[in-house]
């Protein structure tokens, strides 16, 4: 075995050209691959974090009736100590508090429907950067009475910077909520919704309109990767009191997990097909490496090498090529894909126009995910090593005679 394999190696190198262009198929098989699918996959971490720090956050804690029914009546209570336990979880980058409600918000001619949301100032602009939205005026800090409208809704309304909102609303267990606020900011939210309903708030400010003093309809938790909220979940589910639920994002999100679900099937559809063509383009390169030694291999056949050891070098000859192919192939692509992971690919026309109206940056994003790689690198060796068969076998059928002509 060991005289095989030498003379297997050795032979790859007889004829540099040949060998070099087997390789270099396996090596663009594996570039095609992988660049594919981190691509496909960066385009839903895109989506994820996107959908994340556009509202939901990765995970929230919540009153076990909140999710079914957001109410004043279903907040809950966040202890320091509750929020400490949470904050030192492995993998928990961030723990913020949020007060959600509704209120009647008015001028002294116009009034509309809004949805009234109380943040920790600093925790929410690092989840959903909404500081950088801001058209006019600033952004809340830690203790201020005014509020940040979205633009739809300022415009609706008549009101800008400066200017005096009027919010009335049903506070906690039915208590009147009325108040006067003055506008510091005004943000053009990429949600078209929330952008003619969205009302900013201090969470201490919000609890004192509301008289929830202490409560907090949820507490958002972020992470850094999507992929760790499944631990998450049972990390923080155990500390939780019964009263108390955690729920990741496809929880809160379902329709997203669906859509992604679905579009990853039709990706598989389509890598299949590709691994198809891979494959048929890898078999006729091998095929034509073996058509054009069928003279070689009938001399060397002629002077007394058995067809079982003169298959056993073709096939570690094709194994070679394989790993060579697809470590070179691995090395390239990450390389490749880095490059398009901190430059993605710009988006124009429509679809890009489609992109910024859901909220999302009009680019196409690609990922590093390892797994991503040398699955695609697994894969590739394996048809490889298939395709090795083909070349073993046509040894097994070759005629002295014929191949001495050839």
């Amino acid at each position: 075995m060991k005289t095989s394999i030498k003379l297997a190696w050795r032979n790859l190198w007889r004829n540099r050209r040949r060998t070099i262009i087997a390789i270099s198929s396996i090596v663009f098989s594996v570039l095609l691959a992988s660049w594919m699918r981190s691509m496909q996959e960066g385009s839903y971490a895109s989506m994820i974090d996107n959908v994340v720090k556009f509202y939901s956050g990765y995970l929230q804690v919540q009153d076990t009736a909140y999710w079914e029914e957001r109410t004043l009546e279903n907040t809950i209570e966040v202890t320091p100590n509750l929020k400490n336990q949470i904050e030192r979880i492995e993998d928990v980058t961030l723990v913020s508090n949020r007060l959600e409600s509704f209120a009647l918000a008015a001028n002294h001619q116009h009034s509309k429907p809004a949805m009234v949301l109380g943040i920790e100032p600093e925790a929410e602009d690092r989840i959903t950067a909404i500081s950088k939205k801001i058209k006019d005026g600033a952004f809340l800090q830690t203790g201020d009475k005014g509020v940040v409208l979205g633009k739809g809704l300022a415009d609706f309304l008549s009101l800008g910077v400066g200017d005096t909102l009027v919010m009335i609303g049903q506070g906690y267990h039915g208590i009147s909520a009325n108040g006067l606020f003055t506008i510091k900011g005004i943000l053009d939210h990429p949600n078209p919704e929330f952008n003619k309903r969205l009302v900013f708030m201090e969470i201490e400010n919000a609890r004192e309109f509301y008289s929830t003093y202490g409560l907090s309809s949820s507490l958002v938790i972020m992470t850094d990767d999507h992929y760790e909220v499944g631990h998450l979940k049972k990390n923080i589910g155990a500390i939780l009191p019964s009263d108390k639920t955690v729920m990741t994002w496809q929880d809160m999100q379902p329709e997203v997990v669906q859509m992604i679900k679905s579009d990853r099937a039709g990706g598989i559809v389509m890598l299949a097909i590709l691994y198809m063509v891979i494959a048929f383009g890898m078999f006729s390169v091998v095929m034509m490496m073996v058509k054009e030694r069928q003279r070689e291999f009938g001399v060397i056949h002629a002077v007394g090498m058995k067809k079982q050891k003169l298959s056993v070098i073709v096939f570690w000859e094709t194994v070679f090529i394989g790993i060579a192919g697809c470590i070179i192939g691995l090395i390239i692509s990450y390389a490749f894909c880095i490059w398009f992971y901190y430059h993605p690919l710009p988006l124009t026309g429509e679809t890009a126009e489609a992109y910024i109206q859901y909220g999302m940056e009009p680019y196409m994003f690609f990922s590093l995910k390892p797994s991503l790689f040398y699955n695609q690198m697994i894969l590739v060796f394996f048809i490889s090593v298939f395709i090795s068969l083909f070349p073993v076998f046509n040894i097994h059928r070759l005629k002295i005679t014929k191949a001495l002509r050839a």
